[in-house]
């Protein structure tokens, strides 16, 4: 796992060019990533600045999953040859961490604690 993901990590993690939300501020505070896999269709927007990610994941023309995540406080990316995998941890108590798999298939989870 890396400290901190860069620019770089993500463009291969998505394997989309993404757009710049706010130009004058950059990709950190705001990069909307689209990305087409066969069936798949993702629409991401990170802000690790603002602790921030929203993601849309459409199958053909189902929507699968459709979240907006607030106080991620740590980004990290695990990428071998097997799988890549984001995982975010939060301010919160009892949220342990959620994690976004894209290869080799789209699977999340989300993990949390009883206070």
């Amino acid at each position: 796992m890396s400290d901190r993901p860069e620019f770089t990590d993500y463009l291969g993690f998505f394997e989309a060019e993404p757009e710049i939300l706010n130009p004058e501020v950059g990709w950190y505070y705001g990069a909307k990533f689209v990305s087409l896999r066969n069936c798949d269709r993702i629409v991401a927007i990170i802000a690790p600045g603002d602790g921030e990610i929203s993601f849309r994941w459409w199958q053909n023309s189902t929507l699968r999953a459709d979240f907006n995540l607030k106080g991620v406080v740590d980004w990290s990316l695990e990428s071998n040859a097997q799988r890549e995998v984001l995982f975010l941890k939060f301010q919160q108590p009892g949220i342990g961490f959620f994690s976004l798999q894209l290869k080799p298939v789209i699977s999340f989870s989300w993990v949390t604690e009883w206070a």
